[in-house]
C-alpha cells in the first residue's frame, strides 16, 4: 500500500506525511517502524522492505523521506512502485517536487495522493509595475496631493511603505507639489510663478480644491508647507518618525 503526501507547502505535506504514520503505528501496535532517506537508501533495503514481513504483524510501516530528488534513486523507485504497492508493507512517500512522469506513476498504483500547495503570493505594487518595464511613479503623489484624493494617497503611501520607499522620496513630492500650489496661486502665469506651463496650470487648477477662495486655499496651503518643513527637520533630529508623520500628513488632508 502507498500513500503519498507532495507538494510546494513542504510543511503541511511533512505534517500529513507523520500523521499518517502515526496512525498506523496506533492502529497496528505490532508493526516495525522503518525510515528510508537518501542517505541510508540501497536498492537491496529497498527489495527487503517491499518483500518482507514484520515479526508480530504481517505488514511494516515504511516513511519513505524525499528520495526523488536523487536522481539514481528516482530511477530506481520508479521501477519499484508496483511492487511497493502490491507489498505487505505500508509506504508513505513524501515529496517535495515530482516530474510528470514520477506522478503518473503514483497516480497509477498508490491508494492515497495529497497535494499540498502553498497559496500564491499576491504581486506587490512594485513587481506589478516591473512585468509592465515601469517603475512607481513620484508624481502620482503631487497629482493625488494636488486633487485632495485622500483615500487614494493614503494607498499609494502604503505601497510605498511596503516597497520600503525613502521617505525622503515621498515627502519631496509633497513640498514641491504644496510650493507649486503655492507660487501658481499668487501668479498670474507661470513665467512669474517661475513653473513650467503645463505645472503651473494644473498647480493653479488644484490650488483650488483647498478652499472655497484664494485666500482659503493660500492660507491652507502655507500651513502644509509648515508641516512638511517642521516635519522634515524633526525626522531628522530624531525627535519623530518621518514614515508616520507622513502618514498623519496624509490623513490629515
Amino acid at each position: 500500500m502507498i500513500y503519498l503526501f507532495h507538494g510546494t507547502d513542504k510543511t503541511k505535506a511533512r505534517t500529513m506525511a507523520h500523521k499518517a504514520v502515526e496512525a498506523a503505528k496506533k492502529k497496528h501496535e505490532g508493526a516495525e517502524f522503518f525510515k528510508l532517506s537518501t542517505e541510508d537508501f540501497s536498492a537491496n533495503k529497498l527489495d527487503e522492505l517491499t518483500a518482507s514481513q514484520g515479526l508480530f504483524y504481517s505488514g511494516s510501516i515504511v516513511f519513505a523521506d524525499s528520495l526523488f530528488g536523487e536522481a539514481g534513486i528516482s530511477e530506481i523507485l520508479h521501477k519499484k512502485i508496483k511492487e511497493i504497492s502490491e507489498s505487505p508493507n505500508f509506504f508513505v512517500f513524501l515529496e517535495a517536487k515530482l516530474n510528470k512522469k514520477e506522478l503518473e506513476k503514483f497516480e497509477k498504483y498508490a491508494q492515497k495522493i495529497e497535494e499540498f500547495k502553498e497559496p500564491e503570493r499576491r504581486l506587490s505594487k512594485k513587481e506589478e509595475l516591473a512585468l509592465k518595464g515601469e517603475k512607481i511613479g513620484f508624481f502620482d503623489f503631487a497629482n493625488t496631493l494636488g486633487e485632495r484624493n485622500k483615500k487614494m494617497l493614503w494607498t499609494l503611501y502604503q505601497d510605498a511603505l511596503v516597497e520600503e520607499v525613502a521617505s525622503e522620496e515621498v515627502h519631496a513630492m509633497f513640498f514641491w507639489q504644496v510650493k507649486s500650489m503655492l507660487a501658481a496661486l499668487k501668479s498670474k502665469d507661470a513665467g512669474e510663478a517661475g513653473l513650467n506651463p503645463f505645472v503651473f496650470t494644473k498647480a493653479k487648477s488644484y490650488a483650488k480644491n483647498f478652499g472655497h477662495t484664494t485666500d482659503e486655499a493660500e492660507k491652507k496651503l502655507k500651513e502644509m508647507s509648515t508641516t512638511l518643513f517642521e516635519m522634515y527637520h524633526e525626522a531628522h533630529r530624531g525627535n519623530a518618525d518621518f514614515a508616520v508623520a507622513l502618514e498623519k500628513f496624509v490623513l490629515g488632508l
